[in-house]
């Protein structure tokens, strides 16, 4: 085990996303990724989708490996690693992103990181009463990481992508119900 932080796992070191009006959704502009939209668990919650009309937008759109975290009031902490089967998105002004440089880490394990108790409890430590700090890309980026080994990493994400997948599927199947 290696400590390390996230910052030192990033080729950007942390980009904060556009700062855009959402408008209604609209297959012709691009899909506009909003704080509200990520779910504790950091999945995404996509019934009020919105789009984002800026000619900026492109600058901000999410790729393979990146990674956003909220940054301020009660939802910082909560975090979303992209995934192409959501759709592309481009990432609001409250959000973070970092790209993770596979070459350091498998990508997929920070996902897993970003949802586990000693991310919450670093999370909880910027907290004040009964009111969650903000978060800003500096410090974001010098959050400390227990880094395992590279093949217990990718044995971590082989199972947990196995978990990931199955709750995918049955969400899919109970909307198909439900429909």
């Amino acid at each position: 085990m290696t400590e390390t932080s996230l910052g030192e796992l990033s080729m950007d070191g942390g980009r904060y996303g556009i700062a855009a009006s959402a408008v209604d959704y609209t297959p012709d502009l691009p899909a506009y990724l909003r704080i509200t939209d990520i779910r504790d668990d950091g999945t995404l919650d996509l019934s009020s989708r919105k789009s984002v009309e800026d000619p900026n937008a492109t600058d901000y759109m999410l790729e393979p490996n990146d990674i956003v975290f909220a940054r301020t009031g009660n939802s910082t902490g909560r975090n979303y690693f992209y995934d192409p089967r959501d759709g592309r998105f481009a990432y609001a002004g409250f959000l973070i992103k970092f790209s993770l440089n596979p070459a350091e880490v498998n990508p997929r394990y920070i996902k897993y990181y970003a949802q586990s108790k000693p991310y919450w409890d670093w999370v909880a430590s910027f907290n004040t009463g009964s009111t969650r700090g903000n978060i800003n890309a500096k410090t974001y980026a010098s959050m400390p990481i227990t880094l395992p080994s590279r093949c217990t990493q990718d044995g971590i994400v082989r199972f947990c992508d196995a978990i990931s997948d199955k709750i995918r599927v049955n969400g899919q199947i109970n909307g198909y119900l439900a429909a």
